[in-house]
């Protein structure tokens, strides 16, 4: 069965053919599954010619607008994607190729074909730490595995990791905002910091600052991009229902 990206997501994509109102791209990360862009998708701007914008040929990033399985129809949107976002995402692209390398060196000090690797490796640690990378990652900083995977493959992926790989900080802010028009609101917004404040993560490390009325500072530093994102996000969660329950105006930004 063809396999899909889903709505929302940042795709590698390559220019296939140009055509009057549009372009068909073919994406590399989906066993060259097409995806269309209108032309209106493919600069904020007026474009009066397609090809000033797009070229045959053109690696570039794209985020999927829709996805219509039953036709076999991916919509993918060009100006929809930030510089921020194509940068990152060319550097996580990068990083999993990296990645499939050294499950590829392992395998073959192993013994291994590569299918058997990323049948009883590459699977395990995509599915546990969402790409192949961050579970590299992980190994390198000296955590402990949250995938099953056969102790030859995890003492050898291990191995290599630490060797290849130097451990990384990663860094997130987020702007958070609080309002109150209650009688009691200071003490609300106050309870509701101390909450925030008392959330504590073992594999990282977090901040609370207050910048000026009614606006405070969230940093988070870990070593995993996408584990600072979910700390975020539950920051963020934990912000809404808070303000929900006491009826008051809160906002979490997170800045990227």
């Amino acid at each position: 069965m063809p396999n899909y990206p889903e709505r929302g997501e940042f795709v590698i994509a390559k220019v296939k053919k140009i055509l009057p109102f549009g372009a068909i791209l073919s994406l590399d990360e989906y066993s060259a599954q097409e995806a269309f862009v209108h032309i209106s998708e493919v600069s904020s701007g007026w474009v009066r010619n397609i090809r000033d914008h797009v070229k045959e040929g053109q690696l570039t990033v794209a985020k999927v607008i829709r996805v219509d399985e039953s036709k076999h129809q991916v919509d993918v949107s060009l100006k929809s994607v930030s510089e921020s976002d194509k940068k990152r995402k060319l550097q996580l692209n990068q990083s999993e190729k990296r990645a499939r390398k050294m499950l590829e060196v392992v395998a073959k000090k192993l013994g291994k074909p590569l299918a058997v690797a990323l049948q009883e490796a590459g699977k395990p640690l995509e599915d546990a730490y969402g790409d192949l990378y961050a579970a590299f990652e992980a190994m390198a900083a000296g955590q402990e595995l949250s995938a099953k995977i056969p102790k030859m493959w995890a003492a050898a992926l291990t191995e290599l990791a630490k060797k290849e790989i130097k451990p990384k900080r990663v860094f997130l802010k987020a702007h958070l905002t609080l309002k109150s028009y209650a009688p009691d609101g200071l003490d609300q917004v106050k309870a509701v910091l101390a909450k925030i404040d008392a959330q504590s993560f073992p594999d990282a490390q977090k901040t609370l600052r207050y910048v000026s009325a009614p606006t405070y500072l969230v940093e988070v530093e870990t070593d995993q991009f996408k584990r600072a994102e979910k700390i975020m996000a539950h920051l963020s969660a934990l912000l809404e229902r808070e303000a929900s329950a006491a009826h008051f105006e809160a906002a979490f930004t997170v800045q990227r």
